[in-house]
């Protein structure tokens, strides 16, 4: 499968490039001064609340303390993020990736789902992250990586029109599971239509 590398960790220069904040959750960037706006994601199609400030995990932990297996728990500045498209994308549906490769020097533990938010030069776009599947408990080693993947529509929904269905994201600011704080990459370039709606698997160990 052909694997287009479109995003790589730039929180720093995103954050200085980009202005506004993010529509999908409520965050501090992991190197940045700039916030977020918080907003209500989508879990298996019904809204609820994410909780202030953090993605869905499968803990509570949002620090680096010990979980029951003793192994700590992975923390935003633990990861480098990209997003890449992936998959054969069919009549009006796109796939994409969003890897986390553990760059610290121990392993660590989470789970769940990441939070997103598009963003452009103009600030945050719509955003509305669909949660599937059933979130595990995983370890990810040092050096090694785990991803999400992400499924998301270009038909125009209701009250949007024509190709350009919605504008189109430079960047996705990603909050790891249990996490408060995210880090940039750059997006698949795709317009996401029905006003944002991307579909989240949950986090697993390996790459895609």
């Amino acid at each position: 499968m052909q694997r287009i590398i479109l995003g790589t960790l730039a929180a720093a220069a995103l954050a200085a490039a980009l202005t506004g904040c993010d529509a999908s959750f409520s965050a501090s960037p992991s190197s940045a001064n700039n916030s977020t706006n918080p907003s209500t994601s989508t879990q298996n199609g019904s809204p609820h609340n994410s909780g202030p400030n953090r993605g869905g995990g499968t803990s509570t932990g949002t620090g680096s303390g010990n979980g029951a297996s003793g192994i700590r728990h992975c923390t935003t500045s633990d990861f480098n993020v990209s997003v890449y498209s992936s998959g054969d994308p069919g009549a009006g549906q796109r796939y994409a990736t969003l890897q986390l490769e553990n760059h610290s020097r121990t392993a660590c533990t989470t789970g769940g789902w990441a939070g997103l938010g598009l963003v452009n030069a103009n600030g945050a776009l719509p955003t509305k992250v669909i949660r599937e599947g059933s979130a595990k408990t995983i370890t990810i080693p040092a050096g090694a990586s785990a991803y999400e993947e992400l499924h998301y529509g270009v038909v125009p929904g209701e009250g949007e029109n024509g190709a350009q269905c919605e504008p189109t994201a430079k960047a996705v600011h990603i909050i790891p599971p249990n996490q408060t704080t995210y880090l940039s990459a750059s997006w698949v370039g795709s317009p996401v239509c029905q006003h944002g709606q991307i579909r989240l698997t949950p986090i697993k160990l390996g790459k895609l």
